[in-house]
């Protein structure tokens, strides 16, 4: 069985790397997400994630990043190895955040990633 754990490696942390990201970098969009990926040299993936104060309040902002870190942790065999992410949860996806759960922001992500393996 894959093993489920977020390491402290995984992380996307350094000034240098988001910059790498931010230029370099593959965009996914849709109305509830971005992601930005860039291949790193490494063989495992770290990811970053990014919620403007736009999006609702600490609570708010705190879940979507719990949400997003658990989907990749539960899910990193759907993610291609060797790549960072950035993911950048969009306006419109706080407006229906009430009403949405977490198994469908898993569907939308997930979604998205696939597109990078096409």
């Amino acid at each position: 069985m894959e093993e489920q754990t977020f390491k402290k490696k995984e992380r996307l942390r350094l000034k240098r790397n988001f910059k790498r990201v931010f230029e370099k970098g593959g965009r996914l969009i849709d109305n509830n997400f971005v992601i930005i990926y860039v291949r790193n040299t490494m063989d495992y993936n770290r990811i970053a994630i990014i919620v403007n104060k736009k999006f609702g309040n600490a609570v708010v902002r705190n879940l979507i990043k719990r949400y997003i870190r658990e989907i990749y942790r539960t899910n990193k065999i759907f993610f291609p190895i060797g790549y960072d992410f950035v993911f950048i949860p969009r306006k419109e996806l706080s407006k229906n955040f009430k009403r949405i759960d977490y198994f469908q922001i898993k569907s939308l992500i997930l979604k998205l990633v696939r597109k990078i393996n096409e």
